[in-house]
């Protein structure tokens, strides 16, 4: 009976640190992440905005952020080209991306983790010396209990 027990708690546990439904990502192990062979940090949500905005815009609708995709900066520099040191870690989706929802819930100010999973390899297009974009990070919500992942940029090193 004890195992029965057990095996029950577990999967209230289980459930209880999954992402949000609908959200589910098989890619990536589910909730906070504790491994020592990848880099995270626990920070703050620095900005949400829509991908794409015009000079001047303070404010954004749904609209704005389902036509466009969306970018959230975090207050912390992991992963981030030490020769540009303005640079903070970031994702940003284009339009219809899964994880979309979670990032636009995302508040100023909201408390999350942020693993670093890698940056691009130098390749004859791309010197990640000199082009900070292409890294990738794994973000985990702890207000939503969801997760969602991306690249800083657009655009991978050495593209358009």
């Amino acid at each position: 009976m004890k195992k029965t027990i057990l095996l029950v708690v577990g999967v209230i546990l289980a459930l209880a640190e999954s992402p949000a439904f609908g959200q589910d990502d098989p890619q990536y192990v589910p909730g906070v992440w504790h491994y020592r062979s990848v880099a995270c940090t626990d920070t703050t949500v620095r900005s949400v905005q829509p991908r794409l905005v015009s000079d001047g815009q303070k404010t954004y609708s749904r609209s704005d952020f389902e036509q466009s995709g969306v970018s959230v900066t975090f207050n912390t520099k992991l992963g981030a080209d030490p020769a540009e040191p303005s640079v903070v870690a970031g994702v940003t989706h284009y339009q219809n991306t899964p994880g979309n929802d979670i990032m636009m819930s995302e508040r100023s100010g909201d408390h999350v983790q942020v693993c670093f999973l890698g940056g691009p390899a130098p390749t004859k297009y791309c010197d990640p010396d000199k082009d900070g974009r292409g890294r990738l990070y794994r973000i985990y919500d702890y207000r939503q209990h969801a997760q969602y992942w991306g690249q800083n940029g657009e655009h991978d090193c050495g593209g358009a």
